[in-house]
C-alpha cells in the first residue's frame, strides 16, 4: 500500500504539476515570463511573439497575466484576491487569465477562465481585510464550459484579449488624435466561438459595419475642422474658401442641416444573428456543454478533413455519408463515420436527425471535396442547443 503522502508534500507536488502544464501550454503560443516572486496573484506574464515590439518602445507590447491553480478533486476550492481580477469599479482586466488543472496522468483536465467568468461563477468572501473570489471545484468539473478541449482556441482567446488590449489602452489618445483604428480582432471574444449560422460571418460582417462608420466619422472630422479654421479665419475669402471646398457638399436643403451618409445599421439580419448567437451559446453555457459542444465539433471536422484528405476514397466515392453519434445527454461518447453512399436522393441533405444521432448525404466528393467542410453540421439541423 502506498504511504499517504503529508498534506504540505501533495500542495507542493500539485503546485510543481500546475507550473510545469501551465508553461508547456502557453509556449506553444507566447513568450513566457516568470516573476522572481509571486506578486498580484500571477504566476506567469505571456506576452505575444511580436518581434517588431520591445519594452522600450514609447508603446511597449500588453502583457497577459496567468494566475496558475492546481485541484486535488470537486471539494477543493479556488480562491483569488479580487484585486487582481477587477480595478475598484468592478471593471475586470481583460489581460487577467486563471488556468486551472487537476488529475495525473491520463485523467488530465484542465480548465481557463476569464476575468469576466470569475467575477460572473465566483462568490465573494472577506478574508483579513481583503475581498476573495472563491469558487468549488465541483463547478468546474461537473460542467464542461470553461474546460480546455481545445488548446488552440483557449490559445486564441488569450491572444485575442491582448490584441483588444491594445485597443483599449489606446482610447486615450482619440481625444488628441482624431484617429480610430480599426481590425477585425475588435470584437467580443464570445462572438468568434464557431457556431454556425446562415447568414454571415459575423467577425468580419462587424467590421464591414465599422469601416462605414469610420468612413462617416472622417467626413464629419474633416468638416469640424474647417469649421474651427473658419472661425479662426481673419479673412472673409479664406472663410468662403474653407465653407466651399469642406462643408458645401454636406449641407442639406435651406441651408439650415448639415448631414452625412452612412449605410451602416441598415442590415437588421445580421443583428439577429448576432442575438442568436448569444442565446444559443447561453443556452450551452446554462447546459454546462458548452466544451464538449465544441468538442463535439472539432472532432466532426478533424475527421471529414482527414478523409477529404485520402485520395483514394475520394476517387472512389462520388458521394458520401456521414454518421455522427453521440450520447444525448452529455455529448461525450463521441462517434463520426464517413463512408461512401449509394442513394438517388439529391444533396447534401439530412437523411436522419435525433437527439445522439445525426446521419447526412454530403455533395459529391470527387466533384466538389471543399463543399464538405461543414462547419457545426452535425447539430445545425433538426433540435439545436
Amino acid at each position: 500500500m502506498t504511504e499517504a503522502a503529508p498534506p504540505w508534500l501533495k500542495s507542493m507536488e500539485h503546485g510543481a504539476l500546475g507550473e510545469a502544464r501551465a508553461r508547456a501550454f502557453l509556449l506553444d503560443r507566447f513568450w513566457v515570463l516568470e516573476r522572481s516572486v509571486d506578486i498580484e496573484g500571477a504566476d506567469y506574464l505571456v506576452q505575444q511573439r511580436l518581434t517588431s515590439k520591445n519594452f522600450m518602445d514609447r508603446e511597449p507590447p500588453r502583457l497577459g497575466i496567468v494566475q496558475v491553480k492546481f485541484i486535488q478533486d470537486g471539494a477543493t476550492y479556488i480562491s483569488i484576491d479580487k484585486s487582481y481580477v477587477s480595478d475598484d469599479r468592478g471593471i475586470p482586466y481583460n489581460e487577467f487569465f486563471t488556468l486551472v488543472f487537476t488529475g495525473r496522468e491520463d485523467k488530465e483536465r484542465s480548465f481557463l477562465l476569464s476575468s469576466r467568468e470569475l467575477l460572473a461563477e465566483c462568490e465573494e468572501v472577506v478574508d483579513r481585510g481583503h475581498t476573495l473570489l472563491r469558487i468549488k471545484g465541483s463547478k468546474l468539473l461537473d460542467a464542461s464550459n470553461y474546460e480546455v478541449t481545445n488548446k488552440g482556441r483557449s490559445l486564441d482567446r488569450i491572444e485575442h484579449a491582448l490584441k483588444n488590449a491594445d485597443f483599449m489602452a489606446n482610447r486615450r489618445f482619440l481625444d488628441r488624435s482624431g484617429y480610430i483604428g480599426i481590425s477585425p480582432d475588435h470584437i467580443e471574444p464570445d462572438l468568434l466561438l464557431p457556431l454556425d449560422n446562415e447568414y454571415t460571418d459575423i467577425s468580419k460582417q462587424f467590421f464591414t459595419e465599422k469601416r462605414s462608420i469610420q468612413s462617416t466619422l472622417f467626413n464629419m472630422e474633416d468638416v469640424t475642422t474647417a469649421l474651427r479654421n473658419m472661425l479662426r479665419s481673419t479673412d472673409p475669402e479664406e472663410h468662403l474658401r474653407l465653407y466651399e471646398e469642406h462643408v458645401h457638399d454636406y449641407v442639406g436643403r435651406g441651408h439650415t442641416t448639415i448631414s452625412f451618409y452612412t449605410d451602416a445599421f441598415q442590415d437588421e439580419d445580421f443583428y439577429a444573428t448576432v442575438r442568436l448567437h448569444k442565446a444559443r451559446l447561453a443556452k450551452l453555457r446554462e447546459l454546462g456543454v458548452e466544451g464538449v459542444y465544441f468538442r463535439l465539433l472539432d472532432c466532426f471536422n478533424s475527421v471529414i478533413l482527414a478523409k477529404l484528405a485520402d485520395t483514394t476514397f475520394l476517387s472512389s466515392a462520388n458521394t458520401i455519408r456521414i454518421d455522427v453519434v453521440y450520447n444525448g445527454e452529455t455529448l461525450n461518447e463521441i462517434g463520426v463515420v464517413v463512408t461512401a453512399a449509394d442513394t438517388d436522393q439529391p444533396t447534401p441533405h439530412l437523411a436522419e436527425s435525433i437527439k445522439g444521432s445525426r446521419f447526412f448525404i454530403s455533395t459529391s466528393a470527387n466533384r466538389s471535396p471543399t463543399k464538405c467542410s461543414m462547419r457545426a453540421c452535425p447539430l445545425r439541423q433538426g433540435p439545436r442547443y
